[in-house]
């Protein structure tokens, strides 16, 4: 784990617009679009529809939205995107809490799988460490972990430092963490957890939604093969819990 910036600048999340990236999501329009989608797809095909499930930094739920599981639950530190979250998404099976810093509002082995979807970069090494240790006490015994985050032993600095220079979103100061296959592994205490599974993921299937929505939802087929080669721009990382 390593921060690569001397002086860490807190960004302040409640700038994000309520609801901002579910309408992203929703759009099925764009390579921002096909991002999303391609990515909650892949991360929703891991977790088991018999699981009791959390999304940890959940923002609007738009990924807890696409789950068919009879219990899941979401929780985020900001409490207007849980207020849109329980508006668009919460029923019987789906419900949304506001997170406490660092510390997960239910008991001890409550889940059989919890979900870090591009979370961990935004936190400094003593918050990671506090929401793994979280994660581990709420988990059931062989509970799964599955984290995503960008990898940056890809292509992916290049396209950080383009999105940052062209467009309205920035991520030099949300992204303290930068992760790739290698340093990623420090984060995990052995005695904890065990590492199922590492490997990259999205390659060139979101680039393609310029071309077409749908085929770039397919082309992740192809990305899977690809990524065995050429790495991906994100991490996909899936733990077990030992005990």
């Amino acid at each position: 784990m390593m921060n690569f910036s001397k002086k860490i600048k807190k960004y302040d999340y409640g700038n994000i617009n309520i609801g901002y990236y579910d309408k992203i999501f929703k759009k099925k329009n764009g390579i921002q679009s096909a991002w999303h989608n391609i990515k909650f797809n892949y991360v929703k095909d891991e977790i088991k529809k018999t699981n009791v499930h959390l999304d940890i930094g959940c923002g609007p739920g738009t990924f807890l939205g696409q789950l068919k599981n009879k219990k899941t639950y979401g929780i985020d530190i900001s409490k207007k995107q849980i207020i849109y979250a329980k508006k668009k998404y919460q029923n019987k099976n789906k419900k949304f809490k506001i997170m406490e810093k660092n510390k997960i509002p239910f008991k001890s082995k409550t889940f059989d799988s919890i979900s870090l979807i591009e979370v961990i970069e935004h936190l400094t090494n003593n918050e990671i460490k506090l929401i793994l240790l979280e994660a581990h006490r709420t988990l059931k015994k062989n509970g799964e972990l599955l984290i995503t985050t960008p990898n940056y032993f890809s292509i992916w600095p290049f396209l950080e430092l383009i999105v940052n220079k062209f467009t309205k979103l920035s991520y030099e100061d949300q992204h303290i963490n930068k992760f790739n296959k290698f340093n990623i592994k420090n984060i995990f205490k052995k005695k904890k957890f065990k590492i199922i599974c590492l490997k990259s993921f999205l390659l060139l299937s979101p680039f393609l939604a310029f071309l077409s929505f749908q085929i770039s939802l397919k082309f992740i087929k192809l990305d899977n093969f690809f990524t065995k080669i050429i790495p991906g721009h994100l991490l996909f990382i899936k733990l077990k819990k030992l005990y």
